[in-house]
């Protein structure tokens, strides 16, 4: 009988893949455990201690288990060392950060700064960026600030600064208040200043000397090649070729950006592996007449190298760009010198090298992106390939379906990432792909060779540079057309973690397939995490059914969004307008496209002023809205006027709830009206004609006042008297002294107030009075001035405050 032998894997065939892991398995224990310095370094001496130990002196003694039990501590010993590089990454970072707290005291005032340029950019404004390792602070005449710290400062729009990095520079700026995050759907600025080692923003006001650097760096040639860009391109397409061949994407327009991302086009412009191979290409060609001597051999590396260090440079130096080009390296070297050449280690070993430069480059999604679509090409292709009848397989029409199987493979794994970054996931990105990638391969290597010798003869390269920008006008179409349709991406919210499971095994059983040993053993992993899938989902079901009122953070205004235990959407005001922005499309509609909502089934809108209906045209031109109820107060301003004449053409039905009234939005609460009273006395005050509410749900009640001054609460408080007690209060007025009176609060006695308000602004809201009275008759004080957007659940019990 034949014996059944277990399957093991080659461990040894692969030593940079176990590094790898264990760097990363060290690293993110730092992040997440986030122990003492000092207790991470003695973890590190103890794992030293003991793999000395069992390695020079029991393996003397006892070769089996010494052997055994030093391998395993040289494990320990990376996973240790790991996690101590990036504890002093992170000490060194926040102690730099620490050290620069003093200039949070001087937002929005002026002062000198001299120091070495970083970084430049542009943003999507056309502001130019610059990053600059401040050396010396001037913040008056006679007050000087010698203590090192990094700031992004931000120029005048669509103007040039004759500075790039590494220049010297001394200039006047004018701090900006460092940013936070004030919604739940924002981006997370201030953290992400703070991931980059900056510590402060500002504007640059004056630029008063520059000393050009006489250092070698990176930033003048990539200047001088998007300088060449331009020349050679027409001003529409300048920009993408920049994206493409360097992948510069400051001066992309936001609108550009998501068209490439949900067309599944956005990885083109990362500037990877797909890029280096262009480049490199024709490198190889020359390789079987450089490996017949040892100096050929020598001569070709070193060309090599200036190669990808060329491009690498041009490029920034990105995660992508230099995984792809470690791996061209070692790969060359590999051929050159007849070593083992692995891709899946020489990948690892690319991650490792980048790892040991700046451990959290493991966090930085391009890091993330990159080596796991490597890592997937190689696990996945080699048993998708066989799909591809052999006769195909070699040809053109073979290569055109490896296109759109690469594609395919990795759009879908890259699934968890993609959703769990962008909630977004792109379905026609196979068929973009294989309508585009075919001419990079052209595209790339000749425009970035037209645009380095561009100076030469402008007139003619232009001239020549004409199938390049045809090629980008293509390029560009595609994305345009297929990203701006419906059906060309799907939506999700925040992927599970158990989601992350299933792709690994997924991604392994795949790869595994054709291995009887251990085909059954991953499928069997697979269904396991299948079902960690579904308990989570059923765990994060909410066995009480639950409100959820969210109070976001629209500056000097209002915006109330409540989801009803039904899953009923509700908003409550609609904040600011202002002749440079407004709520809605600063605030609202991002996020109700983080949450994933289309349709409001109602809109309370407490009165007419600006800060209340401010984002409704936006809002109206982007959202279904099943119905309106507002103040029957009719107001004279354009804005409000505006907005009656969209709610007549679009047919939405608009309602006036007076005192007595109950909204029926959903069965599980009741939306009791308290204001304004019908047939109230007129004035000409719209604050004293809100739409005030009680919102009931189970044994938990909130009040909604509007704006409602002294003359309507007193009406009010003299109607409904007790019936005003609530659990959760909205501070009228923005917590205006003339709100929140004695005689409505000592009805209200809420347990917790809200006040919606700008931290600046004209009125000097809170008032000092509103503020004693607010403290006086309710236990806790909220403010989105201070803590930004506020959230809070209530499963008909009892109401808590929830983080976002």
């Amino acid at each position: 009988m034949s014996q059944i032998t277990s399957y093991r894997f080659p461990f040894a065939a692969y030593p940079a893949i176990r590094i790898m892991l264990l760097m990363m398995a060290g690293i993110t224990t730092a992040l997440l455990v986030n122990m003492p310095l000092l207790i991470g370094f003695i973890f590190f001496l103890f794992s030293i201690f003991l793999w000395a130990l069992f390695e020079f002196i029991i393996r003397k003694r006892n070769l089996l288990a010494g052997g055994h039990f030093s391998s395993l501590f040289y494990l320990l010993l990376i996973f240790t060392a790991a996690l101590l590089m990036f504890q002093i990454v992170e000490h060194r970072k926040w102690k730099s950060l620490d050290n620069a707290a003093p200039v949070y005291l001087f937002e929005w005032e002026e002062a000198e700064i001299s120091g070495r340029i970083r970084s430049t950019g542009r943003s999507g404004s056309g502001r130019p960026i610059f990053e600059v390792d401040v050396k010396s602070t001037l913040f008056s005449a006679d007050v000087q600030w010698n203590m090192h710290y990094r700031i992004r400062l931000y120029g005048g729009v669509n103007q040039d600064y004759p500075i790039q990095a590494g220049d010297f520079i001394h200039t006047r700026i004018r701090f900006y208040s460092f940013p936070e995050r004030r919604n739940p759907h924002e981006f997370d600025y201030g953290s992400w200043l703070h991931s980059r080692e900056i510590a402060a923003h500002g504007e640059l006001v004056e630029l008063k000397h520059v000393e050009t650097s006489r250092m070698l760096n990176w930033g003048p040639f990539r200047a001088y090649v998007q300088t060449n860009a331009d020349l050679l391109f027409d001003r529409e397409y300048a920009a993408l070729a920049k994206a493409l061949l360097l992948g510069y994407k400051d001066e992309l327009t936001p609108e550009t950006r998501q068209e490439f991302s949900r067309s599944g086009l956005s990885h083109i412009m990362a500037v990877s592996g797909l890029h280096v191979g262009f480049i490199v290409a024709p490198f190889w060609l020359i390789i079987p007449f450089l490996w017949g001597s040892n100096k050929g051999k020598w001569f070709g590396l070193i060309l090599l190298t200036v190669l990808l260090m060329g491009y690498a440079g041009l490029t920034g130096f990105s995660p992508s760009v230099s995984r792809a080009s470690l791996m061209a390296w070692l790969i060359t070297y590999g051929k050159l010198f007849h070593k083992v050449r692995n891709s899946i280690n020489l990948t690892a070993v690319a991650a490792i090298i980048i790892l040991l430069i700046n451990p959290g480059q493991l966090f930085e999604i391009g890091f993330q992106l990159s080596f796991s679509a490597v890592f997937i090409i190689l696990l996945l292709m080699p048993q998708t390939q066989k799909l591809i009848p052999y006769k195909y397989r070699f040809g053109i029409r073979g290569g055109l379906i490896s296109i759109i199987m690469v594609s395919v493979v990795v759009q879908v794994g890259l699934f968890p990432i993609l959703i769990y970054y962008f909630g977004e996931f792109s379905i026609i990105g196979p068929v973009a792909n294989a309508l585009v990638v075919p001419l990079l391969s052209l595209t790339v290597p000749t425009g970035l060779l037209l645009a380095l010798i561009t100076p030469f003869g402008p007139t003619f390269f232009y001239l020549i540079a004409k199938p390049v920008q045809f090629s980008l006008k293509w390029i560009h179409n595609v994305a345009n057309f297929l990203g701006s349709q419906s059906f060309s991406y799907l939506t999700f919210e925040q992927a599970p973690v158990s989601l992350f499971l299933i792709w690994i095994c997924a991604i392994f059983f795949i790869a595994a397939i054709h291995l009887p040993q251990i085909r059954w053993k991953t499928l069997i992993l697979l269904m396991f995490s299948m079902n960690l899938l579904f308990l989570e989902l059923a765990a994060k079901k909410p066995v009480w059914k639950t409100l959820e009122v969210t109070f976001l953070d629209v500056g000097q205004a209002d915006a109330i969004h409540i989801r009803t235990p039904e899953g009923k959407h509700l908003l409550i005001d609609a904040g600011r307008w202002s002749p440079m922005s407004n709520s809605g499309e600063r605030v609202l509609l991002p996020y109700f496209d983080h949450i994933g909502l289309t349709r409001l089934d109602a809109v309370i809108l407490s009165h007419p002023h600006a800060d209340h209906i401010g984002g409704m045209p936006a809002l109206l031109n982007n959202l279904e809205i099943a119905k309106v109820y507002q103040s029957d107060y009719d107001y004279d301003s354009a804005l409000y006027q505006s907005m009656m004449e969209i709610f007549e053409i679009q047919n939405i039905p608009v309602r006036y709830p007076v005192a007595g009234d109950i909204i029926e939005i959903d069965p599980a609460l009741r939306l009791f009206v308290v204001g304004p009273e019908r047939n109230a006395p007129r004035d000409r005050n719209p604050n004293n004609h809100s739409v005030a509410l009680k919102l009931v749900y189970g044994q938990t009640s909130f009040l909604f006042s509007g704006d409602a001054e002294t003359a309507q609460e007193a009406r009010i408080a003299n109607r409904y008297g007790d019936f005003l007690k609530s659990d959760l209060y909205k501070a009228g007025h923005h917590a205006s002294n003339t709100s929140s009176t004695e005689i409505f609060m000592q009805f209200v006695e809420p347990e917790i107030t809200v006040a919606s308000l700008a931290f600046r602004n004209v009125f000097g809201h809170p008032g000092r009075d509103a503020v004693a009275r607010l403290h006086q008759f309710s236990e806790r004080q909220k403010y989105t001035s201070l803590e930004g957007a506020i959230r809070f659940k209530s499963d008909g019990n009892r109401i808590k405050r929830v983080e976002w």
